[in-house]
């Protein structure tokens, strides 16, 4: 998937709705983004809570995670 953007006055660009909804990304959303060899940019949503728990699989004591567990997991991109 490939997309043209038109850089604003601001140092702005718009992501178009399709790849937003493809992502994941909705207003207020945060996203990571990294430059590869200075001309390729990632941009990667955060991971919603299933996704860090099918990637982290359930707790030792099988007990869901508590809101600031989540928070600390997402913040560290888990």
């Amino acid at each position: 998937m490939s997309y043209d953007y038109t850089i604003t006055s601001k140092g702005q660009i718009t992501l178009p709705k399709k790849l937003r909804d493809t992502v994941g990304l909705k207003t207020g959303s945060h996203a990571n983004i990294s430059l590869l060899d200075n001309r390729t940019i990632i941009i990667r949503a955060p991971l919603g809570i299933e996704e860090i728990r099918k990637k982290i699989g359930a707790p030792a004591n099988d007990q869901p995670l508590t809101k600031k567990e989540s928070s600390r997991l997402k913040a560290r991109g888990l």
